[in-house]
Formats: structure tokens, sequence, C-alpha cells
């Protein structure tokens, strides 16, 4: 059974040199080899998704809370992009080695711009359950999210105002998010109450400073990327789980057909919550 839990080893904020706040924790063996994980959309720093296979396989884990999740500060002008210059920076501040990035569902766009950005920093990729670019595979979003990124493109202010009042129940109740009615498989995981109530708490840590992180990456999601996937160099593991919906599949066949080192490992009887019971596969393949 793996150890899921939102209780880091350390927990710290730097600042950066605009003056903003970035917040990040360690986990596993803080002398290891490093790899860094973007979560989800929404998300915050507090989820190791294995804590005993991260220390066994001697990681030192890092994650991160994007701007205005946590106790990051907003970023009012985020991108995939101006993400990557971030991490850069807190790559620098810590001073780590060229190191793995691990990008799961939402955070997976995130990991690719830190790649294509920072190639000299980030030595593989993976992409567990990653969303793709809205511009290649409009069909990888629900039609609301379609109107959305529409109107924000035609005319921002009020394209803003509906991704806020689309984002607002994550300020009213974060904890919604991990309710029943995810596929069998993560609705199994889900009824274990350590991973339930972990998923929980890594949540409402996100909405600390209400929505304003979940309406920033939905902004982010909704623009074009900045640069093409096809110009990754790295090896990159594309992951998905057999049980998770159409658009994660297909957004993995897409990166596949187009990233030039990348590889497709499909988990049987597993979800869209595929890093908690395969962290340790995940893991070892990085390098």
């Amino acid at each position: 059974m793996t150890r899921v839990t939102a209780v880091p080893q350390s927990d710290h904020v730097v600042n950066l040199n605009d003056g903003r706040s970035l917040a990040y924790a360690e986990w596993g063996d803080l002398g290891g080899r490093t790899v860094v994980l973007f979560l989800g959309t929404p998300s915050s720093r507090l989820l190791c998704p294995d804590a005993d296979a991260t220390e066994a396989l001697g990681v030192r884990l890092i994650t991160v809370d994007r701007p205005g999740y946590g106790r990051s500060d907003p970023d009012p002008n985020l991108s995939l992009l101006t993400w990557a210059d971030d991490y850069a920076a807190l790559h620098h501040l810590l001073g780590l080695p060229p190191c793995p990035v691990v990008g799961w569902s939402g955070g997976g766009p995130y990991a690719l711009g830190c790649a294509v950005r920072a190639p000299a920093l980030v030595t593989s990729v993976g992409l567990a359950a990653s969303r793709g670019p809205l511009d290649e595979l409009p069909d990888g979003f629900s039609e609301q999210d379609r109107s959305l990124a529409e109107l924000l493109r035609r005319e921002r202010a009020a394209g803003l105002e509906g991704i806020r009042n689309s984002a607002q129940w994550y300020a009213d109740d974060p904890g919604s998010f991990f309710a029943e009615g995810w596929d069998g498989p993560d609705d199994a995981l889900l009824a274990q109450p350590n991973v339930r109530q972990t998923m929980i708490e890594f949540e409402l840590e996100g909405a600390r400073q209400g929505s304003i992180g979940y309406v920033a990456d939905q902004v982010a999601k909704f623009e074009p990327w900045g640069f093409s996937v096809a110009d990754v160099t790295q090896d990159v593991g594309v992951w998905v789980g057999e049980a998770d919906d159409t658009r994660v599949h297909n957004a993995a066949e897409y990166f596949v057909a187009t990233i030039p080192r990348a590889a497709l490992v499909t988990f049987p009887d597993t979800g869209h919550l595929l890093i908690i019971p395969h962290w340790a596969e995940m893991l070892t393949w990085l390098h």
C-alpha cells in the first residue's frame, strides 16, 4: 500500500527578484537525487504521492505552489513560460542540479514549458495524465471551457469574469473536488480514508487565498502555450491510467506523436489518480 501524505518533511517560502513569494515543500531523502513535481489544477504543494517509495528510492522530492495557490503570491501575468522562469529562479536559489520534472494532470503543460524554456535544468520529463494544448486538441476540453477560452481571447475582461465565476466553487468548498463521482479505480482509492483526507488537505491549502490560483491556472491553460511540444528535446514518459477519460488518452497520443523522444505507458486498472499507486514506477523511470 502506498503512503500518500500532505505532511512534508520541510516547508519553505523564498522571495523572487520581483518581490513575490514562492512556496515549496520537500519530501523523501533530502540528501538524495532531486525530482520536482508540478501538481494538478487546482492544487497546492502539499502532496507526496507515496512517501515510502520516495524515500526508499533515494529521491529528494520538491513540490511547489504555483502563483496564487497556498503560500505563493499571485502573478497577474502567469503563463506556462513565466512559470518556467519562476522555476529557473527557484532552481538557482536552491542550488539544484539539473533534474527531472513531473507534471500531473494540469501540471503537465508547466513541466513541458520548463523543458523548452530551461532545457539545461531539466534532464527528463514525466507527464502523468497530462492535458494538451487547446489549439491542437480542442476536443480535449469541455464545451464550457472552450466557450470561456473563446471569450477570454475575444474580450479579455469578460473572459476573466467568466473564469472567476466558474472557479468560485473552489474558494467556497475546495474539499468537494474529491467528493464521489470519479472513475472506478479512483473512487476505490478515495474510499480509503487516509487518501481522501490527504487529497482534501491538499486542496484546502491550495485555496488558502481563495480561487485566485485556480483562475490563473485556467487562464494559462486557455491561452496559446507559446511553444510547440515538438521542441521538447528530453526523454518524456507519457503515463496514463487505462480507466482515465478519453480526453487524457487523446492528449497522450498527441504527445507521443509530436514529442521526438516520448514513450507511452498505460497502467491497467488505474484512473486519473495514477501518481498514487504508480509513483515508484515513475520515479524509477526518471533520469
